[in-house]
């Protein structure tokens, strides 16, 4: 995993690294830039004018740098500053000397000195990097809305121009990048809804910063990688049986919604659970049997609804698609949930009922999985100002009950009951379609009940869901995809981290 370190942790790290290694801080920034330019030269190849913007703080001396390996390259770069070389910093002043050496440099006293830029030009990004420390404005809020406003396909470095690493977007001056390339780690901003016009696809290029410095800072929020999965991925012996795969129990459906019951139980079938009960109102006995032979169905008296919850020995316990909120079944909920002792999976009207009963909360077993959109945790906690403060609430809400939550999303966050905020790394945008969620519960619950571990169960489930939406979007491309693609391809998700 990769952790999310703030402004101020980076230049931290960055002092450490260039004083422990050692290494002066104009070779740290030389092998930064040679990073950017291997990362920059695979995206964007060859046959572009380029536009390199620099400020005169040390974002700036990357991108001078950047000029200059750039140039060496072959490539046809035009430098352009902004701001005062002689307030500029060291590491800035040195790398325009050595530019200057190669190149003519263009300052920009004014908007009258603005280069005119068209859609087939590449723009680099070199104003300010993650220690902004307010939003924009004057001459640079003028360059940065001319460098949008030219369709230009721009590449930041580090992060966009006005875009605050660790704090939401603020004024109406920030470069809107087509992709933006990091130093060393992620920064938290790239993660959230409302920074996606100012973050385009982001890369993460190695600057050698002290490894164990990193890991020995205090950080909650961490990006994962495929490779966090390997053994943590469920394996079978060849003696196992059937309930050495797990027991799973789906509590799920109402008169309208077997669909989702449906779904949730071939997901967790797909995913390993070795053995699968349905329990479901009287209406839904036929479909169930019928769509999903594989499980066995525990029909409710109810025949709309489900009236009753009882917890027998399951080795995971899954409640929510589909279920409806009537009074019979939220009364069958805090019933069961009084008798609960073991975590349980709660999603969908699961997670409904708790928003209309907060009192039920209390009655949740520690270490329970629940897995919110945005509304449905928006009901259980209340308003947010913006995406920082909602990741806050996240880690509160999972601390303060001692629950394991899902936030769902583009980058779906999944918090241990510890504070640990992973961002899952797999999904596209076919899987924003109705019903992936339920397989998302059913492949949760199978995990669950094969891994026994609910932080573990949850953190894998997530990134198996999102790669086998993404082995179904290399089939079939991602308009059209249903929720079914991605339960067809949760064996081969498997497979592919299970070597």
């Amino acid at each position: 995993m990769i952790p999310v370190l703030s402004a101020t942790q980076t230049r931290q790290a960055d002092t450490y690294t260039i004083e422990n290694e050692p290494i002066p801080s104009i070779d740290l920034m030389e092998r930064a830039s040679h990073a950017f330019v291997n990362k920059f030269t695979e995206l964007a190849g060859r046959g572009h004018r380029l536009y390199v913007f620099c400020g005169t703080g040390n974002n700036g001396g990357d991108g001078l740098a950047v000029s200059r390996l750039l140039i060496k390259q072959g490539y046809d770069v035009r430098v352009f500053i902004v701001g005062t070389p002689e307030k500029g910093s060291p590491d800035f002043k040195v790398n325009l000397e050595r530019l200057e050496a190669l190149t003519s440099v263009n300052q920009v006293p004014s908007a009258n000195h603005f280069p005119r830029l068209d859609k087939h030009d590449i723009v680099i990004d070199a104003l300010f990097g993650s220690g902004l420390s307010r939003p924009l404005e004057g001459l640079f809020a003028d360059l940065v809305n001319h460098i949008n406003e030219s369709k230009s396909n721009i590449y930041s470095i580090d992060i966009a121009s006005g875009l605050f690493a660790d704090q939401p977007p603020q004024g109406k001056a920030i470069i809107e990048p087509l992709h933006t390339i990091s130093f060393q780690c992620p920064k938290a901003a790239f993660f959230h809804p409302s920074s996606k016009t100012y973050t385009g696809q982001w890369h993460v290029v190695d600057i050698g910063l002290d490894k164990g410095f990193v890991q020995s800072l205090e950080v909650n929020q961490y990006y994962s990688e495929v490779e966090d999965f390997y053994t943590v991925v469920p394996r079978r012996s060849k003696f196992d049986h059937k309930g050495d795969a797990g027991r799973v129990k789906i509590v799920s459906g109402s008169k309208g919604k077997m669909g989702a019951a449906v779904l949730c139980a071939r997901a967790a079938l797909r995913t390993g659970a070795g053995l699968v009960f349905v329990q479901t109102p009287a209406c839904g006995r036929d479909v169930l049997q019928a769509s999903v032979p594989e499980a066995m169905v525990l029909e409710d008296k109810g025949m709309e609804v489900i009236t009753a919850i009882e917890v027998d020995d399951y080795d995971a316990i899954a409640l929510g698609p589909g279920l409806d909120t009537r009074q019979d079944t939220r009364k069958a909920v805090r019933i069961f949930l009084e008798k609960a002792s073991s975590p349980v999976i709660i999603d969908a009207d699961g997670l409904n009922i708790l928003s209309l009963d907060k009192d039920l909360l209390k009655r949740v077993p520690p270490q329970s999985i629940l897995t919110p959109h945005p509304g449905e945790f928006k009901r259980l906690v209340g308003e947010w100002s913006n995406d920082f403060e909602k990741i806050e609430l996240l880690r509160k809400f999972a601390m303060d009950h001692q629950f394991n939550v899902l936030l769902k999303g583009v980058y779906s966050v999944v918090c241990s009951s510890s504070g640990n905020c992973h961002y899952n790394c797999s999904g596209n945008p076919g899987m924003a379609t109705g019903g992936s969620g339920d397989v998302l519960t059913g492949v949760i619950a199978a995990l669950l009940g094969q891994l026994k571990r609910p932080f573990e169960a949850l953190h894998l489930g997530v990134y198996l869901h999102g790669l086998a939406g993404d082995l179904a979007a290399e089939k079939i491309g991602t308009t059209g995809m249903i929720a079914s693609d991605i339960i067809d391809n949760l064996p081969s998700a498997v497979k592919k981290i299970q070597f």
